[in-house]
């Protein structure tokens, strides 16, 4: 069976592996896949010498996850890059990665969520999904994603009724997404869940459009309002990033046998 899988990085201090899906439903001018088909964490140089080689079959994939498990102690698998969900082949995956006992975290807009699939993340007890939130305005949602916002909506309460563990995630753009708006979102997450988790990133602009970086300030600003009614994080740190390997495609790459 073939997956829409197009590339996977791994990372090695926290042993999580980046398994990117091609294609999306929705139309995000500002998305970050718009500037680069890779993962952006990767250098200059390794972005040089990647080439699409295809998607991955079922088969080529778990002889990835494979291999990462060990040679690297793979522990964690992370699907996401453009949308998972558009691929048939999720539920499969879900439950091949179950199976392994990696904890599986699946990042979507949930526009698309098949009973397959829920069933899938239903029994996954190491499986969270976290649900980008690009705005509760439903004129601001179908101009700038293509897509109502209503199915999304529908599709948190149906995975909150079944038990799914779920965060959810949105971005600070200001004069799109901005404070209020997340401040928004924060106190309809409050209603509808019990000690919701909302992550706030902030921007990475996009040549071309009209929306900048937002200020640590403005960051700052927008965690506090969010924070009195949800649980808030960001991946915004100072740290040292982990070291990035390319599993697929990688040129002269060979599995071990």
């Amino acid at each position: 069976m073939s997956t829409r899988i197009s590339h996977i990085t791994y990372y090695v201090d926290i042993r999580s592996a980046y398994v990117q899906f091609l294609g999306c439903n929705f139309t995000c001018p500002w998305c970050i896949r718009r500037l680069t088909p890779w993962d952006h964490h990767l250098n200059n140089n390794e972005l040089a010498r990647l080439k699409f080689q295809g998607l991955l079959s079922m088969d080529e994939f778990l002889e990835i996850i494979n291999y990462a498990i060990t040679n690297y102690g793979l522990e964690e698998a992370v699907l996401g890059g453009e949308e998972p969900t558009i691929d048939p082949a999720l539920p499969m995956i879900i439950r091949d990665l179950r199976n392994r006992k990696l904890r599986t975290r699946i990042l979507t807009n949930a526009y698309e969520i098949s009973g397959e699939l829920l069933n899938e993340l239903r029994q996954c007890i190491n499986c969270e999904t976290v649900v980008g939130i690009k705005t509760l305005d439903p004129n601001k949602h179908i101009k700038y994603t293509g897509k109502l916002l209503e199915p999304i909506l529908r599709n948190i309460r149906r995975l909150i009724e079944d038990n799914v563990r779920v965060i959810f995630e949105t971005v600070l753009i200001p004069g799109l997404n901005d404070v209020e708006d997340i401040e928004e979102i924060a106190k309809y997450l409050a209603s509808i869940v019990r000690d919701p988790v909302l992550i706030i990133d902030p921007l990475i602009p996009k040549p071309g459009t009209p929306w900048r970086r937002p200020t640590q300030e403005e960051l700052g600003g927008a965690m506090r309002r969010a924070g009195k009614y949800v649980r808030v994080i960001t991946h915004e740190t100072s740290g040292r990033p982990s070291r990035v390997i390319v599993l697929y495609p990688r040129p002269r790459y060979k599995l071990a046998k």
